[in-house]
């Protein structure tokens, strides 16, 4: 179970493009939203386990002038829309929205936003889990002494996927294959990386 009595909740910091939808390359129209297959029911398995669901995303679009907030919040009330639907309720949506080289503290692997969603919504870091398809979405695990789980959709196979610091974290096909292995409880056996 990710929760006890008196005890912080467990959460999954998800990464949003490439993870849970296909990577549209600067979304900012809703209607171009596209989930990964069983991404929403691995979503809502998870949820009835106890797990705080939080998007954390890098939305450098905004500070390089391609999209305005209200477009990405746009993208947001659909997502949201959709999840409902689908019995999802997200805990939050933290958005870096600075460009790489701003050099800021919110854009991942930096772990401001984690740290920010932990005291907003009383999240255990320690027992929650990391999941997106690049390296800079799962980094920060160890900083937080969370577990981190790539997923091989979106950008997976464009990463250093053969770095020692890339095999420190488990790897699976799918948020949906992701999600089984949480549930399954087996997530500290971490699997070597293919290739």
């Amino acid at each position: 179970m990710a929760q006890g009595g008196g005890m912080k909740r467990a959460a999954i910091f998800l990464d949003r493009d490439g993870t849970l939808i296909h990577d549209r390359h600067y979304l900012k129209d809703p209607n171009h939203i596209r989930y990964y297959k069983g991404s929403r029911e691995a979503l809502k398995a998870l949820q009835d386990e106890g797990y705080v669901l939080v998007i954390i995303t890098n939305q450098s679009g905004i500070g390089r002038g391609l999209f305005r907030v209200s477009d990405m919040r746009r993208v947001h009330r659909r997502l949201q829309s959709d999840l409902k639907r689908a019995g999802v309720r997200l805990g939050g949506i933290y958005v870096c929205p600075h460009e790489p080289d701003h050099h800021c503290l919110c854009r991942k692997p930096g772990t401001l936003l984690y740290h920010r969603a932990a005291r907003d919504l009383k999240i255990n870091l320690a027992r929650s889990f990391l999941v997106g398809d690049r390296l800079s979405d799962v980094e920060a695990a160890p900083r937080l002494r969370a577990q981190g789980i790539m997923v091989q959709t979106g950008h997976y196979h464009s990463q250093p996927l053969n770095t020692r610091s890339a095999r420190r974290y488990a790897v699976e096909k799918s948020l949906a294959a992701a999600a089984r292995k949480i549930l399954k409880g087996d997530h500290h056996a971490v699997p070597r990386h293919p290739g």
